[in-house]
């Protein structure tokens, strides 16, 4: 096979070439075909890697049971199944959990902003929530109320290297956001830009919104991709872990999340805290010879303040596209939620802005009328390419 240079085309039509063959080996050339299909450039030139043994052009060989680990993995699985209910067909080439923007496109150009506020009835009453000193929306724009944890004075406390902290029109009551929203409810929609992957009890979260919105209103939420960021070597969430949270009426991070957080949280994309930090694509083709370094310094101090029930905050869930969908989905299936999803923009690294490392979505309340099974299927509507 020879070496794919920088056409586009030639790498394609070498991947599927070999990925449609019955029996085919990752060679040099291939993995520089990945490479380029994936923007891929090794930026850690200080590790050395071993070298194959030169009797042997093949650098590594795809095994059945490596064939067999992805054919069984629980995640895969439940994509491959999710995708067939809601497609009637089986997922094209390797079957990956992947996903796509749906309804409308995620067309070139659109910014982080625009996925979160542009399907949004701006001229009506709205909330964004923990806007600190980043506000996506504006009070010369619309009719916006800031909502956080603390008050003005509150936030400039905690944050004294802040100066631009906007200023707070209702802080959090009883920890319960009926109960702040109520002296303006009805609202006709709700910003909240990297905060639900912090909620200790996001189906509590969720329907608290709700019971201060009329049907239609929508809720526009962006989440970390894991894959992307500090949380790259922990495992998504499971929608267990979430009911277990609102059955149990959490209202602070459990021990579980903050244990994971801390114990493996690391320095990965984090340019702006750590001198350090590495690539999640290096970290890849490092095969585990390149590792960063763990954030936390005693995550096990940490994890005992939790167990004595102080609120530490942390990235409670982690997710990537496909397993946010499906979480969504048996969640409305089971009625815990009265929302569909509205709109869905997936993770775009080619994005120049915050939609990068995060996924985008809007959430329509619904009435009682749509079925379990109609919200189930809008979660699974943007599932495959």
């Amino acid at each position: 096979m020879d070496v794919p240079g920088t056409n586009l085309r030639t790498a394609e039509d070498e991947l599927k070439a070999v990925l449609n063959s019955t029996s085919w080996k990752i060679t040099a050339p291939l993995r520089k075909a990945v490479a380029f299909l994936r923007g891929e450039t090794l930026r850690q030139p200080q590790i050395e890697f071993a070298q194959p043994e030169p009797i042997v052009e093949v650098v590594e060989v795809v095994s059945l049971e490596a064939s067999a680990f992805i054919d069984t993995n629980a995640a895969v699985l439940q994509y491959r199944r999710a995708h067939f209910e809601v497609h009637g067909k089986v997922a094209p080439g390797l079957a990956l959990p992947t996903t796509h923007a749906w309804p409308e496109p995620d067309t070139p150009g659109l910014s982080y902003k625009d996925k979160l506020t542009k399907h949004l009835k701006l001229t009506g009453k709205g909330v964004e929530i923990g806007p600190l000193n980043f506000p996506l929306l504006s009070k010369e724009e619309c009719n916006v109320y800031f909502v956080d944890h603390l008050d003005t004075a509150g936030l400039q406390t905690k944050y004294k290297e802040l100066t631009d902290i906007v200023p707070v029109d209702l802080p959090m009551v009883d920890d319960n956001l009926k109960t702040t929203l109520k002296p303006i409810a009805p609202i006709d929609y709700l910003v909240g830009s990297q905060v639900m992957e912090h909620v200790p009890n996001p189906i509590r979260w969720l329907n608290e919104i709700a019971a201060c919105m009329d049907v239609g209103g929508l809720v526009s939420l962006s989440l970390p991709d894991r894959r992307l960021t500090f949380d790259f070597f922990r495992e998504e969430t499971k929608p267990a872990e979430i009911v277990s949270a609102y059955l149990k009426d959490e209202t602070i991070p459990n021990v579980l999340s903050v244990y994971d957080n801390q114990s493996l949280a690391t320095a990965v994309s984090m340019p702006w805290r750590f001198s350090h930090s590495i690539n999640p694509d290096d970290i890849v083709a490092g095969r585990g010879a390149v590792s960063p370094a763990k954030v936390a310094e005693d995550h096990l101090k940490v994890t005992r303040i939790a167990l004595e029930g102080t609120y530490l905050d942390a990235h409670c869930w982690v997710f990537t596209p496909p397993s946010f969908l499906l979480i969504m989905a048996q969640l409305a299936e089971d009625n815990f939620l009265p929302y569909r999803l509205h709109q869905f923009y997936p993770t775009n690294p080619k994005s120049y802005d915050r939609g990068s490392s995060s996924f985008t979505l809007i959430l329509e309340r619904v009435s009682e009328a749509v079925t379990p099974a109609e919200k189930r299927r809008s979660f699974l509507m943007p599932l495959g390419d």
